[in-house]
């Protein structure tokens, strides 16, 4: 151990999914910062790009003979009923790996999937402690306490496992999120390797929700009610990256970028006031708080495109989904958001709670009109039932799932009202007549890769879905787009 340090910890990304594009372990560069701050020598090992990640895994744990080894996972699965891929057994074996090659170290875990099943997880895993919700605080109190011998107690967001059980210990969140450390994810993250693939740069403007979707798990992962960071803050972020590694394409990644619109808008008029000429996007768009003000604001700092969350154009479904909003307000923002002379990935759930086929069929003349004015749309068929939400509630009121599943293992919704292997085909059809018209399934397709790295390689200005058209025209005339053999039932 280098006599400068208090202890070495290793954390390690888990996450390798790449589709529809891959996505910067913002969470581990926040903790790593945060735990290098706090005297320990910290390395970070990405597995995104691994070839064999389990060799990695065991070579670095080999290599550095940590103290502490963190487990970061991102998602328990892809919430996707066509195109299904679990990861929770992969992370399972880098955990084991990582146990075997450091008997030694504390194996702790964490990241956004621990907000939502936080006890299945860390008993899945068999790590010794986990963290659930903001990692920076929580991760440094539990390290400093198996540094010092000692039992962390009941540090805010612990996951605890003793003789009594799994338990955890309900996370506090860290109200100041200016008082936390620089990230810088440069540091941390080989930024390059992503934007190769056609990621984007994640920055968060807040962290929190204040919406109640009844499928989402934000409220979770991130707690109810906005922590909002100075808009200088974010801007200093974005320069900074702009400036030492000529990035100049950002995503926002907050709950919902727009929310609360004033905060929003100062954003957008630091990024203006700085001069900094960057492409900026967001695919958490909620049309509850697209105000005339906001979207003035977006263009000049420099959104050209955006996703919007809609989920769905018919009211019967936005009610039970508790969305916030109505259809009129969703026509509303698509006029407001093109006469402001941005483009839209309307992004779609099919098969919610009060889903029917004149619902859907109201969703897809919506999608249409978009289609004909150069927007795109991205649709999911079925709803992830993730524990801790109101669609839990609703499912086991219906009996899709008992009272005590875990639901680590994926389990979906879809309305009884409404014919999966019908619906699906309906939209099978739809996609046949508008080429910028994408299942979530379609990002599977195994050409995909390839043109979003040719994409990135001719510098093509992002985001790359604006091309959703060109590919799958590409793919279908491969013939190596995705086509469901059966609807899972």
């Amino acid at each position: 151990m280098a006599a400068s340090t208090k202890g070495r910890v290793l954390l390690v990304s888990t996450n390798r999914e790449r589709a529809p594009q891959p996505v910067m372990p913002n969470g581990v560069a926040c903790v790593a910062a945060a735990v290098a701050r706090a005297g320990y020598d910290v390395r970070v090992l990405d597995l995104c790009f691994a070839r064999d990640p389990i060799r990695e895994a065991r070579d670095i744990a080999l290599a550095f003979a940590p103290d502490v080894i963190g487990v970061s996972v991102r998602n328990i699965d892809n919430s996707d009923l066509l195109a299904l891929r679990h990861y929770t057994p992969e992370a399972m074996a880098v955990a084991r790996a990582l146990r075997a090659a450091a008997p030694h170290a504390s194996v702790i875990a964490g990241g956004a999937a621990f907000g939502v099943a936080p006890a299945s997880l860390t008993d899945a895993l068999d790590v010794d402690w986990a963290v659930a919700g903001d990692g920076e605080r929580a991760t440094i109190a539990l390290v400093d306490a198996l540094a010092a011998g000692r039992d962390p107690g009941a540090v805010p967001g612990l996951v605890r496992r003793d003789a009594a059980g799994t338990r955890l210990v309900p996370p506090g969140g860290d109200e100041s999120l200016g008082a936390l450390p620089e990230t810088r994810m440069q540091d941390w993250i080989d930024v390059r390797a992503y934007q190769r693939r056609g990621a984007t740069v994640p920055i968060q403007t807040k962290r929190g929700c204040v919406f109640r979707c009844v499928y989402c798990t934000y409220l979770n992962v991130e707690g109810w009610g906005y922590r909002l960071r100075d808009p200088a803050s974010v801007t200093d972020e974005i320069a900074g990256l702009a400036r030492e590694r000529g990035i100049r394409r950002f995503e926002f990644v907050d709950s919902t970028f727009n929310a609360p619109p004033r905060h929003a808008i100062a954003v957008c008029e630091s990024i203006v006031r700085r001069g900094l000429r960057v492409h900026l996007d967001t695919t958490n768009f909620t049309p509850a708080a697209a105000t005339p003000e906001l979207l003035a604001a977006m263009r000049p700092a420099g959104f050209r495109w955006l996703g919007i969350t809609a989920e769905s154009a018919s009211d019967p479904v936005l009610a039970r989904l508790e969305k916030g909003f109505d259809a009129d307000q969703v026509r509303t923002v698509a006029d407001r958001v093109e006469r402001a002379g941005m483009r839209v990935l309307w992004i779609f759930l099919v098969g919610g709670p009060g889903e029917t086929r004149a619902t859907l069929d109201e969703t897809l003349r919506f999608a249409e009109s978009r289609l004909s004015r150069g927007d795109a749309v991205y649709l999911t068929v079925g709803l992830r039932i993730y524990p801790g939400t109101t669609l839990q509630r609703i499912a086991t009121d219906e009996g899709v799932v008992g009272a005590d599943d875990s639901l680590l293992t994926p389990t979906f919704y879809f309305s009884p009202a409404l014919d999966r292997a019908v619906a699906v085909a309906r939209l099978r059809q739809f996609a046949e007549r508008h080429p910028r018209f994408m299942f979530s399934a379609d990002s599977r397709s195994s050409l995909l890769p390839y043109l979003t790295r040719l994409a990135s390689f001719l510098r093509l200005p992002g985001p790359h879905w604006r091309y959703m058209g060109t590919f799958q025209r590409l793919a279908r005339a491969s013939g190596r787009i995705w086509k469901p053999e059966r609807v899972p039932a």
